[in-house]
């Protein structure tokens, strides 16, 4: 999996370790390219890449393959449960509606 892409490449994808359908990432332009800025997500089976706060709340397997099955990353922004991308996140958070969580 990438963590970034350069301009004119494609913004990368990856397979779900689960379903095998193609999962997507935040990217945030940073001037020379893109970086990564939110986790991994299946929108199939609802896969959700395991974040650099560790994994103490997934099980073996999901540490083993870096995702939790059907979880939501804590680290992803989400609106009523759905994860959404960070210019849509800046704009929830002004209204107030960005979904709050605590992160372990």
């Amino acid at each position: 999996m990438r963590s970034g892409y350069l301009y004119g490449d494609e913004e990368p994808t990856a397979p779900c370790p689960y379903c095998a359908e193609s999962m997507t990432a935040d990217f945030v332009d940073i001037g020379v390219g893109y970086t990564q800025c939110g986790p991994y997500h299946c929108d199939s089976c609802g896969a959700s890449q395991i974040g650099p706060e560790g994994s103490e709340n997934a099980t073996e397997e999901e540490r083993k393959v870096g995702f939790y099955r059907n979880q939501i990353s804590p680290h992803a922004n989400t609106c009523q449960g759905v994860i959404v991308d960070h210019k849509t996140a800046k704009k929830l958070y002004d209204m107030g509606l960005l979904d709050e969580k605590e992160i372990p």
